[in-house]
């Protein structure tokens, strides 16, 4: 008895390969950050310049107790640099850091 099955084993049906390949061609690992305590997820739109907080999606699924578990996922957005930081101006600074804003002359 498998307690999980194979996907190579072959006795998927049509339909099961069709979703499984579906999901393939959708999802994409981006990667992963460790949340700092006390600073917020930015993110900053390269072709229209702005700025704003990011947005999380709670996902829920049943763990091997048999409890809730909850992860937190960014949407992601096209176009979009992700940084977390303490504020907004922090953020402008890193921008400018990394050259994807260009600095205000004074």
């Amino acid at each position: 008895m498998d307690i999980v099955p194979d996907i190579k084993k072959g006795n998927l049906s049509k339909q099961q390969i069709e979703v499984l390949s579906e999901q393939e061609r959708h999802s994409k690992y981006i990667g992963s950050m460790k949340v700092v305590p006390g600073h917020t997820m930015f993110s900053f739109n390269r072709d229209t310049k702005e700025i704003k907080k990011a947005d999380y999606v709670d996902e829920v699924s049943v763990g091997l107790n048999g409890k809730p578990v909850t992860k937190k996922k960014l949407t992601v957005e096209a176009n979009c640099f992700y940084e977390q930081a303490l504020n907004r101006k922090n953020f402008i600074r890193r921008l400018k850091k990394y050259g994807l804003l260009e600095e205000e002359e004074k």
